[in-house]
């Protein structure tokens, strides 16, 4: 039987940009610039709902700290930065984020994910309004793919 309810363009659009990061040569590198921020807060947010501060810093999401801070900032949320900043000063309290898995995770390991515990729950606490301006960016920057009327 055929499905005929349209998909949900921003979750094509979050697959079909982990596919490229993940998939294809050039990676994260071969994204353009509106690509990569609306990846990397995406992702960031996804990490955070799902498991916490811990699982993002311990997962390839926490390479992209700079950038998710950078975005934040751009997409004015000074609560979520607020709560990244609280959860960086836990994780890595003397040292920036580094961007290698690898060193990221052996500084890590003082840390355990219920330090964090607080943080993740005033994360889910707090009103979710980066969704709709990542949305809204990602039609202004012409970022969702097309979708025929068939679809």
């Amino acid at each position: 039987m055929l499905c005929h309810a349209k998909r949900n363009p921003f979750f094509v659009l979050s697959n079909s940009l982990t596919e490229r990061v993940w998939g294809s040569p050039g990676g994260f590198n071969a994204l353009s610039d509106p690509e990569k921020l609306y990846y990397a807060l995406d992702l960031f947010q996804g990490e955070v709902n799902n498991g916490g501060f811990h699982q993002f810093f311990f997962n390839s999401s926490g390479s992209y700290y700079e950038l998710i801070e950078s975005g934040l900032v751009t997409f004015d949320e000074p609560q979520a930065l607020e709560l990244l900043h609280q959860a960086k000063q836990v994780v890595f309290p003397e040292t920036l984020v580094p961007a290698d898995t690898e060193i990221r995770r052996e500084q890590m390991r003082h840390c355990a994910p219920s330090q964090l515990d607080a943080l993740d729950r005033r994360f889910y606490a707090s009103a979710d309004t980066l969704t709709t301006k990542l949305q809204a960016f990602a039609r202004d920057r012409g970022l969702l793919p097309a979708v025929s009327d068939d679809e």
